[in-house]
């Protein structure tokens, strides 16, 4: 346990493990832009059929000081305002404004005004000055996205507080990533923020500012940090406007225009810089802004992010491992260690240090979990604890913390599939997988779950995850989902072989790899001597014939009759079953009341696709199968030299107890789906090329070892030679 040959330290003067330097502050520096806004605002309408509002021009006003003031902005020489800002005057502002605009720049575009939606089409529009209630006097939103689409800047953000604005935009917000302020820059951006979806929106008190456009303002006019960029306003505007009145704003990137997955990145005037982090998580870097976030964010409890405790191999004489505790983020809210598979990395006035990294935990509990699991190894080696000062009792209060626990909840809402493993992709059915954080270099931010023996180094657990009344199974992290997906279109003849086949315990399938192509205008009509008939089938298909080879083979099938007919073991079918087979076969298998009808002879006949018994959905004769590989080498598992495949993988603890009373206990297992009979036939001709017996379902019996069910799988030509040697 913990308290076994450990020494502690507790260092109560640095906030996190002293490696011989204070960490330096690196400058970050963005490509200098000319930042231009482009205003259109109409308070005055000349047609009656809309009402004058009140604060479309104040909110263009506000908007234009605050930017030039704060973010170096510049006002484009044609924005548009009341009487000026007819559909005329808009088109021609914005076709000025492609020979204004160069490659280079930042251009916001703000619309303040009145919006309306066709209720046949569902289409949105902007109305001008002098728009009536005739829709040919508006300007669509198909349009502006065109306008937009031929303006050339680096990044354009375009900005709509008017009802239906939503009706632009054609997705939502992808995930936010964890990245630099300068990656963002650097790539190409077409963004859209509005100030509603389809519905209405408040134009706000006289001389107050429409209620989106107060929280826009807000935003801007109090951030702090030297870079704030748009999904951080965004998610701001959004969830005040929507907390605090009855609309709903959006924001997304516009589809088809140029995006390039960029952001455009507003800087700060240095006089109003108060922090510099460097890195966003959508949300604003500023403690005032992300404060007043939180309290409409209703998380009630957060993950754990502030502390990294970690489990090094020892850098320290007479110690063989250190669990060290740190403070997460530094005061700018920038990250103070770095991970790289089995290495972590703190910084130094020399530069970069890394030690060996055992594992990697969010919380305490976490790691006393690990110290129960591995009391071997505490038991046996020495070790040292440092803890950091007490004050990080308190750091899951702090913004940085509060901002970093609020974007992993979000990655873990966009993870439609949770009981997937992170790593490797299978699924997780057992309860034994953690809950991590992936937060390592070269790797996307992600959170959660993985498997036990897919845990990297590296992953921040966060704790562990599992399946409430699970009950113990052999099977083990096993695919339900993918499997019923494939069972419903699958296995056309396994269950037909275990209903006809009934008391028949070990039966033979004939596996001829050429059955795959199934193609040619003729069939082989089979005629029984009651005169019924059906036609020679391939799986679950009408075996087709090329006019080149039909004629032979209807020969060779007849000639093979009159053989058949000499040996009393003619082919035919059991006609309450319909299965079909040779004379011998089925006497051995039938029910007392059943009838044998034989064959009379093969036909030639013209295939067509109606000569079909059904159109079957059955994709797939005999797959899905599960085959059985061991967990940690990912060998497959054979019994001698058979290899046994699965057609029920509920049923695996039936077959492995069975196979341990016969070869004793084997390294846990898992069992890798087969989706499909052509990769089934890749698996089957790779086993017998190396002598080895696939095997469907076996079992054996205890007391002689011998197999007492299951269905060999043999080529084609072994069964073919077997018959020639018996007949010599």
């Amino acid at each position: 346990m913990l308290n076994r040959k450990l020494i502690t330290y507790n260092s109560r003067t640095n906030h996190s493990l002293n490696v011989g330097c204070n960490l330096k502050k690196t400058e970050i520096q963005l490509k200098k832009r000319r930042n231009v806004l482009f205003t259109i605002g109409i308070d005055k309408y000349e047609s009656k059929t809309w009402k004058d509002l009140e604060n479309a021009v104040l909110d263009c006003n506000e908007l234009k000081k605050t930017l030039e003031e704060r973010y170096s902005f510049e006002e484009y020489p044609d924005s548009l305002f009341n009487n000026f800002a007819t559909k005329k005057e808009i088109y021609n502002s914005f076709n000025t404004l492609k020979s204004y605009i160069e490659p280079e720049d930042n251009l916001i575009i703000f619309f303040a005004g009145h919006g309306s939606m066709n209720p046949h089409t569902n289409r949105g529009y902007w109305i001008p000055f002098e728009g009536t209630s005739d829709t040919s006097t508006w300007i669509e939103n198909s349009v502006i996205k065109d306008l937009v689409q031929d303006l050339k800047a680096k990044h354009i953000w375009l900005i709509a507080d008017s009802c239906f604005s939503g009706t632009f935009l054609t997705n939502t917000r992808n995930i936010t990533e964890e990245l630099t302020y300068k990656k963002l820059d650097s790539q190409k951006s077409r963004w859209m923020l509005s100030s509603g979806s389809e519905e209405k929106v408040s134009d706000g008190i006289p001389t107050k500012h429409s209620p989106f456009c107060k929280y826009l303002i807000h935003c801007l006019k109090n951030n702090t940090n030297e870079f704030t960029c748009v999904s951080e306003i965004i998610t701001y505007v959004k969830f005040l406007t929507l907390n605090n009145s009855k609309q709903t704003p959006r924001g997304a990137f516009i589809d088809n225009v140029g995006h390039a997955e960029g952001e455009m990145v507003l800087i700060l005037d240095k006089q109003f810089v108060l922090s510099n982090t460097k890195i966003t998580r959508g949300t604003p870097n500023t403690p005032e802004l992300r404060l007043e976030l939180a309290e409409h964010q209703k998380n009630e409890k957060r993950f754990s992010v502030g502390k990294e405790i970690i489990l090094i191999e020892a850098f320290v004489e007479e110690q063989d491992y250190l669990i060290l505790e740190n403070f997460r983020f530094d005061d700018d809210g920038n990250k103070k260690l770095r991970f790289k598979e089995d290495k972590v990395i703190f910084k130094s006035k020399d530069g970069d240090v890394s030690y060996k990294l055992i594992r990697r935990f969010a919380t305490w509990q976490g790691l006393t979990r690990y110290t129960e699991l591995n009391e071997q190894y505490f038991r046996e080696n020495k070790g040292a604890m440092m803890n950091a000062h007490s004050d990080i009792e308190k750091v899951e209060e702090e913004l940085h913390c509060i901002t970093h626990a609020d974007y992993l909840q979000e990655l873990i809402d966009f993870n439609k599939d949770l009981m997937s493993c992170l790593h490797c992709g299978e699924k997780i059915s057992t309860n034994d997988s953690y809950l991590v954080e992936i937060d390592e270099i070269n790797f996307k931010n992600n959170v959660g779950n993985v498997h036990k023996e897919c845990l990297r180094n590296a992953d921040r657990i966060l704790g562990k995850s599992g399946f409430e009344g699970l009950k113990e199974s052999s099977l083990i992290n096993f695919n339900y989902t993918l499997w019923l997906e494939l069972l419903e279109k699958g296995q056309g003849q396994i269950q037909p072989l275990y209903s006809k086949l009934g008391k028949l315990k070990i039966a033979v399938i004939s596996w001829n790899p050429e059955n795959n192509i199934n193609i040619g205008k003729y069939c082989v009509r089979t005629v029984f001597e009651n005169g019924s008939t059906d036609f020679m089938k391939l799986g679950k298909e009408i075996h087709r014939f090329k006019s080149s080879e039909i004629d032979n083979e209807i020969a060779n099938f007849n000639s093979q009759l009159k053989v058949q007919k000499e040996e009393n073991d003619l082919p035919g079918i059991i006609v309450e079953t319909k299965l079909f087979g040779h004379f011998q076969f089925l006497s051995k298998i039938k029910k007392p009341n059943q009838t044998i009808v034989n064959v009379s002879h093969y036909e030639k006949a013209i295939y067509s696709n109606q000569l079909e018994e059904y159109q079957s959905k059955i994709e797939n004769d005999y797959t899905p199968l599960g085959l059985i590989k061991s967990i940690d080498t990912d060998e497959i598992l054979t019994l001698g030299n058979l290899v046994p495949l699965i057609s029920n993988p509920i049923e695996i603890d039936k077959y492995y107890n069975n196979w341990k009373e016969l070869i004793g206990d084997f390294e846990e297992q898992s069992i890798q789906i087969i989706k499909s009979d052509f990769e089934l036939d890749t698996y089957i001709q790779n086993f017998l090329s190396k002598g080895l017996q696939p095997i469907l379902n076996p079992l054996f019996n205890i007391q002689n070892s011998q197999l007492e069910s299951g269905f060999l799988i043999k080529s084609m030509e072994s069964i073919i030679e077997e018959a020639k040697n018996q007949n010599r």
